[in-house]
This record gives structure tokens, C-alpha cells and sequence, in this order.
């Protein structure tokens, strides 16, 4: 994969996160990245606080300007790690379970799909499946302290 592909699949998984902005003009904002544009790069938050304590419903931040970008929490859901442990609690094949970890979903058996919002699909398979993502979210917030 290349690196651009990388850094638009990281943002990508950005997206609806909580994120820290530093830019080159000593400015801070806080807020929910909420889209962005690679070329030329811009980014757009909602929910932005900034470091003097302003609030801002939304702020749009040309990419020229930005020095990091900070992201504080790690993600609950990995997909590559719930597709293991399905793979493993049910007794499922490698060949069932299919991780597309740029848009972070995880589809097992054709039918279920499994993200960071949940588990999609009906029947009891994927009844088990619920079961073990909340496990699997719930040990994850432990962890993290969340």
C-alpha cells in the first residue's frame, strides 16, 4: 500500500474522532475531525475548542498551516484483532472472515459486517457475534480506562 493510501486510511479511521491540531502560527484546536481533502489538504473539525478556550460549532484548517495532528485515544475497535478472535471463538475458517482494514470493517461469512458502529446482520450467527464485539469492546474500555 502506498503512503498516501496509508495516511488517507488513517484519516479515514480519524473520522468522528477527537483530535488535537497544532499549526505553524502556535494555535491549538480540539474537535471531531469531521472530513478532510488530501490534495490540497485541508481539514474540517466540529465541536473545536481552541487553546484560549473558544468554541467553534465548525472550523475548516488548510492543510499549510498545520504542524501535528494528535490523537489522544487509541481506537476501541482494530478490525485485524476482532477478526483473529472470531476466528478463534467460533471456530471459523481464515478463509470466512475477511478484514478490509482502510475502511476498518471486518465481514465474516459474506454476511455479517462487523465496525468501529457495530455488527450489521441477522440470525443467530450473528447473534454471537454481537456478543462477542461487546465483550470485546467492553475489555477494550477497561484497558484504556475508559
Amino acid at each position: 500500500m502506498s503512503s498516501g493510501r496509508r495516511i488517507s486510511s488513517e484519516l479515514n479511521n480519524l473520522i468522528d474522532k477527537t483530535i488535537i491540531v497544532k499549526t505553524t502560527n502556535g494555535k491549538t484546536y480540539t474537535g471531531q475531525l469531521y472530513a478532510y481533502e488530501l490534495s490540497p489538504f485541508i481539514i474540517s473539525l466540529t465541536n473545536v475548542k481552541d487553546d484560549n478556550n473558544n468554541t467553534f460549532y465548525k472550523l475548516m484548517i488548510n492543510g499549510n498551516i498545520i504542524s501535528e495532528i494528535i490523537i489522544k485515544n487509541p481506537p476501541l475497535f482494530e478490525p485485524r484483532e476482532f477478526a483473529e478472535l472470531v476466528e478463534k471463538s467460533l471456530n471459523l475458517r481464515p478463509a470466512d472472515i475477511k478484514v478490509y482494514e482502510e475502511t476498518g470493517v471486518v465481514t465474516i461469512l459474506e454476511r455479517i459486517k462487523v465496525s468501529q458502529n457495530g455488527v450489521e446482520g441477522s440470525g443467530p450467527m450473528a447473534q454471537r457475534i454481537y456478543d462477542l464485539y461487546n465483550d470485546y469492546i467492553n475489555k477494550k474500555k477497561k484497558e484504556l480506562g475508559l
